[in-house]
């Protein structure tokens, strides 16, 4: 660390850190410096003279900061007594050091003055006309005046703090001299230094950022239009409702930047097309790429609690990037060519507010009217399709099929059970049943026949007329050698024919015999030893169905083991393989001499190689064990040996 360094650590320490710590400025009233000159042009030469007796180490930082709370850096501080100023502004100067063991500081403010040259840019026009576009900067505002030598003989001065964003003149035909322009001060301070600059000039300048960024059709019929202008060029907005011609609809601007214009007295439910008119300095017209408004209608599909929505608008001269539909202000569907939406979310006795958004490319975007729209619904009808099936010994399964009118989107499906025979229904179903099908595991299948009905309640508590029609579960029992089912109807109405459904192991259907109205089947006990049966009925018009409990004949499991396998590549008896009849569960394992298992298997199909981890079994005598679950649910065993022979 350096001599100067550790001065300003010291004295930062001593003096400046504690005026940080107490959040005081920096500058004080303790030191003293004179300053030649106080105030002056830029660029400027200023020397300071420390005034302060007996002092030492005197630093001063030559732009500084009132309001700044931490201590300058070393770049920003000097123990030179001059400093020159490039720029114009108002600038602090700050000095410190000490003096009889103690720091001081003063600040001292000083003012330069602007002397550059205006920023502006002259547009010229093929007959004569020029204007020129002064920029409203910090650099024309620092002057009382800005003069122009339009550089025919004429001079023109204007206050930049006027806010005057351009100056126009006009040259006889085929003069075009240079223009100059500088600032000017009201007491002629800095003459001598002030910079002049020469405009040469431009054609007409560009007005392609003229352009329409939003337009927005609101319920009152008004459409708000948001566009883009340029400083002094003259805007007007038109409007085509449809007809294919543009008139004006009186809005007109020539201020720069973002403009908003109101346009009354519309139709929110028409479309219309929107585009500026401009004309430049030289009197050029120039039109804006057309907007179309956005339109946007309660779509002719009716659906219960589900509003359907379209929209439509008049061709852009933009390209279409994205529609948005907003419901209720949030963004609820996108496409880039869709025109229609079916809104599921809704609930009824609620009303949605919908509107449409257009975003067209370069971020142009158009908003249609809003609309309120309310989900419809009707009464719900009678429910006519159902089904009861029986599925174990204590579960029947029901099955409702919705259609017509008022269905909605959350419902409650009421379901009601009573003994057959019986008029005392009791409900069963949940509050708020929100399923088409429903398990009841409250009942004995095998022992009575039950009868459910069903009424449907929508969203909108609309209520069908009244329950449907009962359908009762069917009770099928054996009376060897026939099986036999319920002779009463399972519906209301007659019934329409009953089919006896064979079953295998799985519950699958092996076979359906029609049995018409028929209460009874034969059993052939010889050539169906093992059979599962179930009766199903059906209406007349097939809309209810009933299917019974299902009844099961076993006979008794049959096992058959072989002795011997030869699994030596001759094609014959190469796979020692186990046949079984009647069985519901089967896993089988096989020993070797030292009762180490060689082979395992929980699948009746599976068959052994002859095979082992190591390669071939050896030849011999092995032992195996069969443990066996029957159609009836019994386990048993079976154990034995057999021959593999090599």
């Amino acid at each position: 660390m350096n001599f100067r360094q550790l001065i300003i650590l010291i004295l930062g320490v001593v003096f400046l850190a504690p005026l940080y710590v107490t959040g005081q400025s920096f500058c004080g009233n303790t030191g003293g410096f004179s300053l030649t000159p106080s105030t002056g042009c830029a660029p400027l030469s200023v020397t300071v003279k420390n005034l302060v007796p007996k002092s030492e180490n005197v630093t001063y930082a030559f732009d500084f900061d009132r309001s700044r709370t931490t201590v300058p850096t070393q770049s920003e501080t000097t123990q030179d007594s001059s400093h020159t100023y490039a720029l114009p502004g108002n600038y602090t100067i700050l000095q410190f050091g000490s003096a009889n063991g103690t720091g001081f500081s003063q600040c001292t403010d000083i003012v330069v003055k602007e002397t550059r040259a205006p920023n502006a840019e002259l547009i010229v026009c093929p007959s004569g006309k020029v204007r020129l576009m002064l920029v409203n900067d910090s650099i024309s505002k620092a002057y009382d005046a800005i003069v122009i030598n339009w550089g025919d003989g004429s001079n023109q001065s204007i206050d930049p703090k006027s806010n005057t964003p351009f100056v126009d003149h006009t040259y006889s035909a085929g003069t075009k001299p240079a223009v100059t322009i500088r600032g000017r001060y009201r007491n002629a301070d800095c003459q001598q230094k002030i910079v002049a600059k020469t405009l040469t000039g431009s054609g007409p300048q560009s007005l392609a950022t003229i352009v329409i960024k939003s337009v927005s059709l609101q319920e009152n019929g008004e459409a708000k239009v948001l566009y883009e202008g340029i400083e002094g060029i003259p805007s007007e907005l038109l409007i085509e409702n449809g007809d294919g011609n543009f008139v004006s609809t009186g809005k007109s601007g020539q201020t720069g930047g973002t403009q908003s214009v109101t346009v009354p007295g519309l139709d929110p439910k028409q479309k219309y097309r929107f585009k500026l008119s401009s004309k430049n300095i030289c009197d050029n017209l120039i039109e804006s790429p057309i907007v179309a408004s956005m339109n946007v209608m309660e779509g002719t599909l009716s659906l219960d609690e589900i509003i359907s929505v379209s929209w439509a608008h008049l061709a852009n001269t933009e390209n279409l990037i994205q529609y948005q539909l907003k419901r209720d202000g949030s963004v609820v569907f996108t496409s880039s060519d869709a025109l229609s939406y079916l809104d599921t979310d809704v609930k009824c006795g609620n009303t949605y507010k919908y509107e449409i958004v257009a975003i067209i490319e370069n971020d142009v975007r158009s908003y249609s009217a809003p609309i309120s729209i309310e989900p419809k619904t009707a009464p719900p009808g009678l429910v006519t399709q159902a089904s009861v099936t029986v599925q174990a010994e204590n579960v029947i399964n029901t099955q409702v099929q919705l259609s017509g009118e008022g269905l909605t989107s959350s419902y409650d499906l009421i379901i009601e059970r009573a003994l057959a025979g019986s008029s005392d229904y009791q409900k069963v179903s949940p509050t708020d049943n929100q399923s088409l099908q429903f398990v009841d595991n409250a009942v004995s299948t095998n022992e009575n026949s039950y009868c459910y009905r069903f009424q449907y309640e929508n969203a909108c508590n609309l209520r069908s007329p009244g329950f449907s029609q009962p359908i009762c579960s069917i009770l099928l029992s054996s009376r060897t050698p026939e099986i036999v089912w319920t002779s009463d109807s399972p519906f209301t109405e007659p019934v329409g024919n009953y089919d006896l459904h064979q079953l295998d192991d799985q519950g699958n259907i092996e076979q359906t015999i029609p049995k018409q109205l028929q209460i009874a089947h034969g059993v052939d006990l010889a050539s169906q030893s093992s059979s599962s049966f179930q009766i199903e009925a059906k209406s007349a018009d097939g809309a209810l169905v009933s299917s019974s409990n299902v009844l099961n004949f076993r006979s008794q499991p049959i096992i058959l083991v072989p002795d011997a396998f030869t699994p030596n590549g001759d094609t014959h008896n190469e796979r020692f393989e186990v046949k079984a009849y009647f069985i519901l569960e089967f896993q089988m394992s096989v020993f070797d001499r030292w009762g180490e298992v060689v082979y395992h298997s929980q699948n009746l199909a599976d068959t052994w190689d002859g095979k082992v981890a190591s390669g071939n079994a050896a030849g011999g005598y092995y032992i195996y064990q069969i443990e066996a679950v029957d159609t009836f649910g019994r386990k048993f065993s079976k154990k034995g040996s057999f021959l593999l022979i090599r």
